[in-house]
């Protein structure tokens, strides 16, 4: 069986174009050197050197900024665009709070948030939207979906954020923060907050540029996006924590997005500080 595989992976290699083997093969190299660490697989393929932008990748050009999942969508009320918080005050008191009060969210607060991360603020030269959040090539690959359990005038359940329309659309009915909170490995301040933010990464929308760059790319836009959220959080006197630990394949399943394809990034609980904050 180990024979078989070593010679697929052979016949797999072979078939790359060279400067990419070649690339790999250091690569796996330098991942024995450090006892396996088969970042180096990608991080070796993914360097740019002179002569060497990296391989295309066969997906096709794509003209969509955001998914549409098609359910009914609930308008969101227009977001606040000033705080009373200067910027830079705010990036210097951010933290990561854990604990959240329980009290409801409202829906102001959330729609805030959710614009101020990945929303519409205005159309670029070529007509595309520009958004919150800086983008490699303009691409915008993030999507943000909001696991609600407590937000006024919102019935719990699973949603997406449609930027173009500033709403959500319905995924699902019933209050998804217990099971979120098992797939993020029994972390209890997922479901303790009000309301989740869970940010994804649609890879093709940026792999048909950049090719092998392109995963290093939508981590660098997630990234940015979820520094909105924990600025904007702080602007408002909320509470929100980054969380990159969880099942990927049982998130996707929650989501209704394939892994292959839609890569989930980070979960933001979301809510109202608690008395001690």
């Amino acid at each position: 069986m180990a024979s078989a595989a070593l010679e697929a992976l052979r016949e797999l290699v072979a078939a790359l174009p060279r400067l990419v083997a070649e690339r790999l093969a250091l690569g796996a190299r330098k991942a024995l050197e450090r006892g396996g660490d088969l970042a180096y697989l990608y991080h070796e393929a993914s360097k740019l050197g002179p002569g060497y932008l990296g391989a295309e990748l066969p997906y096709p050009e794509r003209d969509e900024y955001w998914l549409t999942h098609g359910g009914p969508c609930t308008a969101l009320p227009e977001p606040l665009k000033t705080s009373g918080l200067d910027a830079l005050e705010a990036i210097r008191l951010r933290r990561s709070r854990r604990s959240y009060s329980r009290e409801p969210l409202s829906l102001t607060e959330l729609a805030t948030v959710l614009y101020h991360a990945v929303g519409v603020t205005g159309t670029a030269w070529w007509g595309g939207p520009k958004r919150a959040y800086p983008s490699a090539g303009a691409l915008q690959p993030v999507e943000a979906y909001v696991a609600a359990g407590r937000v006024e005038a919102l019935k719990p359940g699973l949603y997406h954020y449609h930027p173009g329309r500033h709403c959500l659309e319905l995924i699902r009915r019933g209050d998804p923060r217990r099971l979120l909170s098992r797939i993020a490995l029994h972390q209890e301040h997922v479901e303790e907050a009000p309301a989740v933010i869970i940010l994804t990464a649609v890879y093709p929308r940026t792999a048909w540029k950049y090719g092998l760059r392109a995963y290093r790319y939508i981590h660098w836009d997630a990234g940015f996006a979820g520094e909105n959220i924990y600025i904007a959080a702080e602007a408002l006197g909320l509470a929100t924590v980054a969380v990159g630990a969880f099942y990927d394949d049982e998130l996707c399943k929650l989501l209704e997005a394939s892994c292959d394809e839609e890569i989930p990034m980070l979960l933001f609980p979301l809510g109202r500080r608690a008395p001690r904050e």
